[in-house]
């Protein structure tokens, strides 16, 4: 394995972690649109500000 990918397989480490605990999420019965917003937090937009997990697990309208 080169250095590059082993760097590659680091990273995808805590990737990894997101898309298995959203699998468990999705198989324990929480809601689609929740599991829908910490995916776009967590993997697409990468981000992990309290406001934005909270708005994710809580839906915006609970932000105000």
């Amino acid at each position: 394995m080169t250095t590059s990918s082993n760097l590659k397989t680091i990273s995808d480490v805590p990737t990894q972690v997101f898309k298995d605990f959203l699998k468990t999420l999705e198989e324990s019965g929480v809601s689609p649109e929740m599991i829908v917003r910490l995916r776009k937090a967590l993997l697409e937009d990468k981000t992990f500000t309290d406001r934005v997990l909270k708005a994710a697990v809580l839906g915006e309208e609970h932000l105000t």
